[in-house]
């Protein structure tokens, strides 16, 4: 019997405390004056007619939650970790960190079940959910916490709510979080409830999350599974009470947003549908399983299935069987048979297992019989059953299977339901399918005994068998199945199941047992079949005021007293009785339970009648004093326990017939890490029934009644009595068990306990063996006290006894000692290996050497003898065993080798020794050893040797055979072994603080091994990897690819790291991205955020970014500098100031453009910010009187600054970063303005920047509605453009109709006419070009291209900006053929080439087809064309068509037909400004002929008409031909030479081509100096003015984001020009300019431009090469179009960061290009990088940082999910280095770079040198602490030990290896101890070894200071052995050395002697051969006979030593 752990506590649910405080749901406030029929119609809405009130008022359920302390405190490691991580990513990228291209088994090892008992260091804390009517009460703790303070929330729902349960996170979190969990699960500790009230499902999330789901039908019950939730339907409701086929019953849910989907199930007979029995209920599931427990009701018996998601199969097949369902129905209408229906009614009648039938008015139309046949094929399984006894295959004809399926069991009215005839709605899909895999065995048991169970469970048992467990209250039996393999896809379950005695049972999962409440009312804990104890419950003692105990009991009873609806597993219990009340009246005279004395406490022995309640209360209230007397009734249901719920932990309730509760706590297994550990390896040698043996001896001697916490040592004595009782050792010698010999508390231990065999034959059914058994337990009580009242006193075990003890060869281990004695002596050489363990080695040592003594193994003896010296005097044998009792054990062959010692071997791997034993390895006793074994021989002699020097060891039939095995480790051959030694320590899931706790010297092998990968680490690897080898940067970067967008959200009290945005002053408050600054530093210019810390570090020398930033200031008034010159008047001079003004206002008007490009994505707003502004101010200022002007004088156009407010509203949107969140219909809706016509035109553009950057897809459907409703055409612009680039290239369809509303040759002909303005016509032209980019799509193709010849209509339509129109329908066709060229079939027959040439070059109009064909017949009466097509309008768009369609495709023909004309006459036949297009198409065409140099920009002009150009270069000036157009010749050189740099600026975009630079520079100052020169007057200022704008763009794609400032100041000239003098200086010429500038700076220095083909397209429609003149000039080109560069932007920038300070850092880096051979340095980073696709390797190479290599198929996604979100990469400063900004010169670093880089070793240090390295980490403290001693005085010994520490400090700071300095240290104070011990001598070996073997030489650790130690060590051995000769020459003679010479030596001498035996591998009796007879030695002839001995180098100079030191003490005698 054992005692509950502490005393049993009153439960009363956490919960009913709050909810009596909590206000319940809100009830809405009745209006204070009613009418009459509203107050009648309220109160008859209030009305509830369903069942659901008598539905249960309160119930709760508990699940533990549970920790191990190291486990949670890695947990917090981590935690931290990802709160570090947190700050660079986002809180998502939490879960996702090892998702990399390792080798899968290494980034997401198995998740190893490990068995691990239940102990004390195990966290061990409960959550509750109550649920009180409305309201829902989750609290989590304990209430005896030490504050008792616990988390709670609460809940409350308008309806009552029916269930509640905690849901595994699996269910709330996503497919994707789902893998990303997978993949780091400890991680996700995410908790949620559930909670169902009468309409909805509700899920809350302890995150904040919550999610509400609409449910369909009334649930019944809700099952929680490993797949989500399945939800019974009602089965009253099951079936529409008129209609249709019978309606699924169980649907499953695997996410709360998912829909419920019925659940499919297959019978045994394998036939498949949905499962709709009313017969069919399910009974359990597990969270955590996918098996489910149902009970048919028409069979009477259990059945288990397995839930499993549908194949697609069993969708089609019950999909189909449903259409054939709808087809007959369909087919037959509603023929019925009046005369069938009665007949068949007839038979519903003798249905006897369904309800009773309805009434029988109810008229059935009969369906025909074919119909019935098909249904009852279908509905196979309705019919049949799960179990499938009616077989079906003979029925014959359609009748007879209606008779035979009747006959079988009688046909009820819901099977009549099935026959009617209604047209389902679509069904919805399954996700899950109840496979059945088995059926109850209820053979030879009666149908009035079968049950269906109300409560099961999984229980696995401490021998790792899985049964499934269901209570069959009634008969009280608890019916066990075993499963063989759960939780793998082989399950069985045995078909016998093993019943218990049970009136109620709950499984305690973690203790591996089952608490049963047996027919009797005792507490029994059995573990699988077998019965461990009885659980004796202390009663509870109440307070003495019993009134007041007594009332707060009649209290909780009244509160209707709880139906316990416990834990998802089980079912809610019966309601209590009436009777409660009285009972508790009863009582209410004594307290509720009777007071009890203390000396009731201890346990008797007792008749035990179990069913006598009498006798049974009085063993628990045993006294001397009679207790008074109570009633019978009283008696019983104070004392009868009815029932047991909520199992958590070792924590349980008991239900008392008095609706009492008691919460008691079960004690668990043990207490120590080391018992844990000793009981693991036992399980590894003990097979199930010797393991159960010891088991259930331990647990009950653990925890006698009575007992108290233990001290380690005396939980240790009686674990190693109760294990040597076993084993037979402890018998007493003596058979007169009177003497009151205090060791006869063993006697006990020894006495057989109740027979195994029994235990475990399977289903005992017969109840007498039971009760005989229970017997037996209670026969125990007796022996049971005396045996704790013997433990109280704790005999020292064994030392002095006076006898020894005889064998007891009967004990259950005694045959298996030899194993259980191997299996502990590993686990003892195993936790030498572990620094935390070694406390407690004395205790198993002892222990071992006493067993060895007694089994009289000299070399275990002598092992134990090596590490404990202090155990040599122990010699006495404490058990008898002798020779023949050996003959009886088992498994002897492990004794027979030598001890196996775990450091021997190492030495022997380091050695290389082949020969040797391999070490044995037993999986979970020293998996350490095995693992250090392979590390070590990796390390030195690679993976081949990997399994050569140890072996696995099983012990066959022991306990483990049941848990599933590892996995296999693996790790790949061909790669460095410094990166297998990282695979093996990831395998073995060994971690850095792991290593730590390694033996100094291992851990120096392996920290070696480390510091080689973290030199040269491996690419792409996990974050785990890059933690091992210390490269945090490395692992920053492992995060990258889980970065989320909200990169830069506000840092909320959080470090502050710096990225692309940080502004350069840091924010002196938290917030981001700037605290906020005064109100006079803000100029409100939209560019407020641009003084960033990232353009500072690219452009530290000069204030370019000051200038570009004055230069686009468009929100403040320019200054007017006119002088009044003497004459002129006031009027006049006002008038001229306003002149001037208008010419500005040209230059002000564009530059939002720029504006937009410079601060392109550059800002991250916060949801609740509104979106500042920044006017567009058009009014000047007087410099000297600050007067402000106005134009109000001269005339000007009334909307001039239309389009200039829609491209600032563009400007300010585009500022918005796509990374943003929440920029949503709401978001955006909110920033409408509310006033203002102005403000409505910048909105337009904001929709539209919004759409560029990918934010308008989350509009909704009624805002775009409400938008464009207005009719508005600025705004219909802008959405359409922004929708249709948010969607670019996917053809969507809902955006496909908005375009066509817009657009008349997409409706159809009858279309009602819409009056469209031009531009909005225009705008959706473009849009059906980006949405259909790229896909050939022909009828979209067809309409373009007829759009581009589209005459004007014969009323004026389409006669206005007739250009823009079908230029735009060229560019889309562009767009949508883009790079296509001839290839789609489906265009062939449209003729695309042919008939763009023919629009290109003219010719006779051709017949309009389409859609509108009827409207164009008649020709425009104003606009005459005549038959020709007019080129003038046709030409742009076809040309540029034509370039887009071949982009790229080097089609010579099409080519051709681009090619400039060559002679004079043909000259004249092209306009000068389509040459320009020509080339650009030419270009694009021939894309990779297209390059930088000089010789192919000249060779676009032909050769023959060069000759006529009037050069300024040329000398001989030529006589004019007067025949010769030079006008012609001279404008198209510049037009063609315009073309040919905008193509080289398109091809070498955003690459910084020095090429490219040079050669367009030169034609850019050749076309600035044409004014005033003949080919200046002969092409005319307006054209060399719109060519050079062309040459500015091209250049300034060229250099894009790259800020150069050569351009800047070309750029500055050029906008300079403004006022009457430049006439020829238009607006369009100032968007140029502006547009240039803004790329030079694009996106604030973080953008360039990408080169793929979309993006060249985007940049020939944004910068098409004709600028509009005014600011409402859109006649060639729609402005808005000019925004599309957005969509060719793509950010490049290499942004480095240092890791330790969070700030942006500069460094070198070089790339290695795709092809190349050598790395090619650029500009120190921060820098725009090549584009990615031409790269290699990106590398960081430079020597004040850690190298970082990024390289292609390795470790490249990383870079590119850093450079998409601009984020920073984080590099690592090398020691005692200062970075680019500290020390430019490298100048401040001398010193420490000299330390850092010099080979040779320092042995004198100055401490002022180490303070040059004071930056680093652990520096100074451990200067100020350790070495900085002045003012005091310090012994010389002193001063050694501060020397040599300075030493080996010094070495670790400077060579940058701080994390080396452990392992020095604890070598130092290996070698220093005063006391050296065997472990200190070990570590020294195996340096030794390590260091004389090792193959390569070791660079990374210093070796000279490694050395310096072992010297000290070695000079202080040898002064050992010359003190301790004598003893030492002793033990070699002789076997062992004598007790009598021991006791002579002291201790501290003891254990010198033995550490030089060890470090000279001396052995006992090794002299004996020689011959030591007196005389002169002669040491040649020892040598040869210690050759003879093939003895060690090593060894034989330690014997030497020790004969050179006797003859010295024998010469001074």
């Amino acid at each position: 019997m054992i005692a509950v752990a502490e005393p049993p506590l009153e439960f009363i649910p956490r919960g009913r405390q709050a909810a009596e405080d909590h206000p319940g749901p809100s009830e809405p406030p009745l209006p204070k004056c009613l009418s009459a029929e509203h107050l009648l119609l309220q109160r008859l809405q209030n009305v509830n007619i369903s069942s659901a009130t008598e539905e249960a008022q309160e119930f709760w359920c508990i699940r533990e939650i549970y920790d191990d302390y190291e486990a949670s405190y890695e947990r917090a490691q981590r935690r931290q970790q990802l709160i570090e991580q947190t700050k660079k990513c986002g809180p998502k990228a939490a879960a996702a960190t090892q998702l990399t291209s390792l080798p899968q088994q290494l980034l997401n090892p198995v998740q190893q079940r490990r068995e691990e008992p239940m102990c004390d260091y195990i966290v061990n804390n409960e959550e509750e959910l109550y649920v009180n009517k409305n309201t829902v009460i989750w609290t989590q703790g304990l209430n005896d916490d030490d504050d008792g303070v616990y988390k709670r929330m609460c809940f409350t729902c308008d309806t009552p709510v029916k269930f509640a349960c905690f849901l595994n996170r699996r269910f709330v979190r996503g497919r994707l979080a789902q893998l990303r969990a997978s993949v780091q699960p400890e991680d996700d500790n995410l908790t949620a409830i559930c909670v169902v009230d009468q309409d909805a499902l509700r899920v809350y999330c302890d995150d904040g999350d919550d999610f509400l789901a609409n449910l369909d039908f009334p649930i019944s019950k809700l099952w929680q599974t490993v797949h989500g939730l399945l939800l019974e339907k009602d089965s009253s409701n099951a079936l529409v009470s008129h209609l249709s086929i019978p309606m699924p019953r169980l649907f499953s849910m695997s996410h709360p947003l998912h829909e419920a989907c019925p659940v499919i199930l297959k019978t045994s007979t394998n036939s498949t549908g949905y499962m709709t029995e009313p017969e069919y209920s399910v009974v359990f599931t597990a969270e955590d399983s996918d098996l489910v427990l149902l009970y048919d009701a028409k069979f009477f018996k259990h059945f288990v299935a397995r839930l499993r998601k549908v194949t697609p199969e069993e969708v089609n097949y019950v999909s189909q069987q449903q259409q054939q369902d709808l087809l007959t129905h369909t087919q037959q209408g509603h023929r019925g048979t009046p005369g069938c229906t009665s007949s068949i009614l007839s038979f519903s009648s003798t249905k006897n297992t369904g309800a009773t039938p309805k009434r029988t008015e109810t008229s059935f139309a009969m369906p025909t019989p074919q119909n019935f046949s098909k249904f009852g094929l279908s509905q196979s399984q309705s019919f049949s059953g799960v179990l499938g006894q009616s077989n079906r295959a003979s029925l014959a004809s359609p009748l007879s299977q209606l008779q035979n399926s009747i006959s079988q069991q009688s046909l009820s009215i819901k099977d009549m339901r099935k026959m009617t005839h209604v047209k389902p709605a679509k069904p919805i899909e399954p996700e899950m399918c109840l496979e059945h895999i088995w059926t109850e065995n209820t053979y030879g048991t009666q149908r009035e005994f079968c049950e269906m169970a109300t409560r099961a469970f999984i229980h696995t048992d401490l021998v790792g068998q899985t049964y499934l467990c269901y209570l069959l209250a009634r008969s009280c039996r608890l019916q066990m199945v075993l499963l063989n393999g759960y939780d793998t896809s082989d399950l069985q379950l045995s078909t016998l199941a093993s019943t218990l005695p049970a009136k109620d049972a709950v499984g305690l999962q973690r203790l591996h047992m089952i608490a049963v409440l047996d027919p009797g009312g005792n507490l029994i804990l059995y573990t699988g079949t077998v019965l461990i104890s009885k659980v004796h419950i202390t009663p509870l003692l109440t307070a003495p005021t019993t009134t007041a105990a007594a009332t707060t009991a009649t209290t909780a009873a009244a509160t209707a007293t709880p139906t316990p609806a416990t834990a998802p597993g089980s079912a809610p219990h019966t309601p209590m009785q009436g009777t409660v009340a009285s009972h508790l009246k009863a009582s209410s005279s004594s307290s509720s339970f009777v007071e009890v004395r203390r000396s009731s406490l201890l346990p008797t022995k007792a008749a035990a009648d179990l069913n006598a309640f009498d006798e049974e209360l009085e063993l628990h209230m045993l006294s001397p004093i009679q207790p008074q007397p109570m009633s019978y009734t009283q008696k019983k249901a104070h004392n009868i326990c009815k029932a047991l719920r909520d199992p958590a932990g070792n924590r349980l309730t008991l239900v008392y017939a008095t609706g009492r509760m008691l919460r008691i706590a079960l004690p668990l297994l043990n207490d120590t890490r080391l018992i844990t550990r000793c009981v693991a390896a036992l399980r590894q040698v003990l097979n199930p029934s010797q393991f159960l043996h010891f088991i259930i001896r331990w647990y009950s001697a653990r925890n006698p009644p009575g007992s108290r916490d233990y001290s380690i040592e005396q939980e240790w004595q009686l674990f190693r009595s109760t294990l040597l009782g076993l084993m037979g050792c402890m018998a007493a010698s003596s058979s007169s068990s009177e003497q009151p010999d205090v060791d006869e508390s063993y006697e006990r231990c020894a006495t057989p306990p109740f027979q195994m065999p029994e235990m475990f034959s399977g289903a005992a059914q017969d109840e007498p063996k039971k009760r005989r058994k229970y017997n037996d337990c209670e026969a125990y009580t007796d022996d049971d006290w005396e045996f704790l009242l013997m433990h109280t006193t704790f005999a020292p075990c064994g030392g002095d006894a006076s006898h020894a003890y005889s064998v007891d060869v009967t004990a259950p281990l005694f045959r298996v000692l030899p194993a259980v004695f191997y299996g502990l002596h590993m686990l003892y050489e195993d936790l030498k290996l572990d620094s935390v363990f070694n406390s407690g080695l004395i205790y198993l040592g002892t222990f071992l050497h006493q067993l060895a003594i007694d089994m009289q193994l000299d070399s275990y003896i002598f092992h134990y003898h090596l590490d404990f010296p202090e155990l040599t005097h122990k010699t006495t044998k404490m058990t008898m065993l002798s020779s023949e009792h050996g003959a009886l054990m088992l498994y002897q062959e492990l004794l027979r080798m030598p001890a196996p010692s775990i450091y021997a071997q190492l030495e022997h791997v380091l050695l290389g020794r082949e020969e040797v034993v391999p070490y044995s390895y037993v999986e979970c006793i020293n998996e350490r050893s095995r693992n250090l074994v392979q590390l070590v021989s990796l390390a030195m002699h690679g993976h081949t040797k990997l399994k050569h020097w140890w072996q696995l060891l099983e012990l066959f039939g022991a306990v483990q055979s049941n848990y599933p095995r590892r996995p296999k480790r693996s790790i790949t051959a061909d790669i460095p072994r410094c990166h297998q030694l990282l695979e093996l320590l990831l395998c073995m899931q060994l971690t850095r603080r792991d290593i730590e706790r390694l033996p100094a010297a291992v851990h120096l092998i392996v920290a070696e091994a480390l510091e080689k990968a973290r030199l040269s680490p491996p690419m792409g690897c996990s974050q785990a990897t890059y933690e091992l080898i210390l490269r945090p940067e490395l692992a920053a970067h492992a995060q990258l690819p889980f970065l989320e967008a909200t990169l830069g959200q506000p840092h909320c009290g959080r470090v502050y790291k710096e990225d692309s945005l940080s502004p350069r002053c840091a924010p002196s408050s938290g917030e981001w991205p700037m605290s906020e600054p005064d109100a006079e530093q803000l100029r409100h210019d939209g560019m407020d955020n641009m003084d960033t810390k990232l353009l500072r570090l690219r452009f530290p020398d000069d204030m370019r970014v000051e200038e570009v930033r004055r230069l686009l200031n468009s929100a403040e008034p320019v200054a007017i500098e006119v002088q009044q010159s003497p004459g002129t008047s006031d009027h006049e001079f006002i008038e001229e100031q306003e002149k001037q003004l208008f010419a500005l206002c040209a230059r002000t008007m564009t530059l939002p453009l720029g504006r937009g490009m410079f601060t392109l994505r550059t800002l991250l707003p916060r949801p609740s910010d509104n979106m500042p502004m920044p006017k567009l101010c058009l009014v000047g200022r007087e410099p000297i009187k600050g007067t402000t002007i106005e134009m109000q004088q001269i005339e000007f156009p009334a909307n001039m600054h239309m389009w200039p407010s829609f491209h600032n509203g563009v400007a300010t949107g585009l500022k918005i970063s796509p990374q943003a969140l929440d920029i949503d219909s709401t978001w955006i809706v909110y920033n409408k303005p509310k006033t203002q016509a102005n403000n409505a035109l910048e909105h337009a553009g904001f929709l539209m920047a919004l759409g560029l950057n990918g934010h308008l897809k989350s509009l909704s459907f009624m805002s775009i509605y409400k938008y464009l409703v207005k009719c508005d055409e600025m705004t219909s612009v802008g959405l359409l453009l922004g929708i249709s680039a948010a969607h670019r290239g996917s053809m969507d369809t809902r955006t496909t109709k908005l375009l066509s509303v817009h657009l008349e040759a997409l409706l159809p002909a009858t279309a009602m006419e819409l009056d469209i303005p031009q531009s909005t016509q225009v705008a959706s032209l473009m849009g059906i070009g980006l949405l259909y980019q790229g896909s050939a799509k022909r009828h979209i193709a067809e309409v373009l291209l007829q759009e581009i010849g589209r005459p004007p209509g014969p009323e004026m339509e389409n006669s206005v900006e007739r250009e823009s129109y079908a230029m735009t329908a060229g560019l889309a066709l562009g767009l949508v053929t883009l790079g296509q060229g001839e290839s789609p079939a489906g265009l062939r027959d449209l003729q695309l080439p042919d008939t763009l040439h023919y629009y290109m070059v003219g010719g006779v109009k051709r017949p309009i087809g389409g859609s509108q064909k009827e409207k164009y017949r008649l020709p425009s009466f104003q606009v005459r064309e005549g038959d020709s097509v007019n080129i003038d309008v046709t030409a742009p768009g076809a040309t540029l068509a034509l370039g887009l369609m071949f982009f790229d495709s080097s089609n010579v023909a099409i080519a051709e037909w681009m090619k400039p004309p060559d002679s004079r006459y043909l000259l004249d036949m092209v306009r000068p400004d389509f040459l320009l297009l020509r080339t650009i198409a030419r270009g694009l065409i021939l894309w990779q002929d297209v390059q930088p140099d000089n010789e192919w920009f000249q060779a676009q002009f032909p050769q023959t008409l060069r000759v006529h150009l009037r050069l300024p270069t040329r000398d001989d000036e030529q006589p004019e031909d007067n025949d010769v157009d030079y006008e012609a010749i001279t404008q198209a050189y510049c037009n063609i030479l315009a073309g040919a740099a905008f193509c080289i600026g398109l091809k070498y975009a955003g690459t910084e081509n020095p090429v490219a630079f040079t050669t367009l520079r030169a034609v850019i100052k050749e076309f600035l100096g044409f004014p005033g020169t003949p080919m200046g007057e002969c092409a005319g200022r307006t054209t060399i003015e719109s060519c050079l704008m062309v040459l500015l763009i091209s250049i300034s794609l060229v250099f894009a984001g790259s800020g150069n400032c050569e351009i800047l100041r070309i750029i500055r000239y050029l906008r300079s020009r403004v006022g009457p003098q430049y006439p020829h200086i238009t607006y369009g010429s100032h968007m140029a300019i502006h547009m240039s500038l803004g790329l030079l700076f694009l996106g604030a220095g973080r953008y360039t431009i990408a080169k793929t083909p979309e993006s060249i397209a985007a940049l020939v429609c944004a910068f098409f090469p004709k600028f509009p003149i005014h600011s409402n000039d859109n006649r060639y080109h729609l402005q808005a179009l000019r925004h599309l560069y957005v969509l060719a932007v793509e950010p490049r920038l290499f942004l480095p960061r240092d890791i330790d300070t969070h700030q942006l850092c500069l460094c070198n880096i070089s790339v290695l290009e795709v092809g190349a051979n050598e790395m090619r340095r650029l500009p120190i980073a921060p820098c725009i990088l090549p584009e990615l696709s031409t790269l290699q390797q990106v590398i960081v190479e430079d020597e004040n940082y850690w190298p970082v290599c990024f390289e292609r198929s390795r470790n490249w996604h990383q870079l590119e999910k850093a450079l998409e979100l601009c984020a920073p990469i984080d590099i690592k400063k090398r020691t005692g280095r200062l970075s680019h900004l500290e020390d430019p010169d490298r100048l401040k670093s001398m010193l420490a770079q000299t330390l850092t880089t010099e080979q040779s070793i320092c042995w004198q240090v100055d401490v002022n040198d180490l303070q040059q390295f004071a930056s680093e980490r652990l520096v100074k403290p451990f200067l100020s602490r350790f070495l900085q001693t002045k003012g005091t005085t310090l012994s010389f010994s002193e001063l050694a030990k501060r020397h040599q520490l300075m030493l080996l400090f010094y070495n670790a700071v400077v060579k940058d290896r701080m994390h080396l300095l452990p392992v020095y240290l604890t070598l130092y104070d290996h070698v220093t101890r005063q006391m050296a011990n065997n472990n200190d001598v070990w570590q020294v070996k195996l340096i030794d070894a390590y260091l004389g073997k090792s193959p390569s030489e070791h660079t990374l650790i210093s070796v000279e200071l490694i050395q310096m130690m072992q010297e000290l060590f070695k000079v202080q051995l040898e002064g050992s052995t010359r003190e301790l000769c004598v003893p030492l020459r002793e033990f070699l003679c002789q076997k062992r050395l004598e007790p009598s010479y021991v006791a002579c030596i002291s201790a501290q001498d003891l254990q010198r002697v033995y550490c030089v035996i060890n470090y000279y591998n001396l052995m006992p009796d090794l002299l004996n051969g020689v011959d030591m007879s007196n005389g002169p030695i002669n040491y040649l002839r020892i040598m040869y006979e210690f050759q003879q001995l093939n003895l060690s180098p090593h060894t034989i100079f330690g014997l030497l030593k020790i004969f050179q030191s006797l003859r010295c003490a024998f010469n001074l005698e």
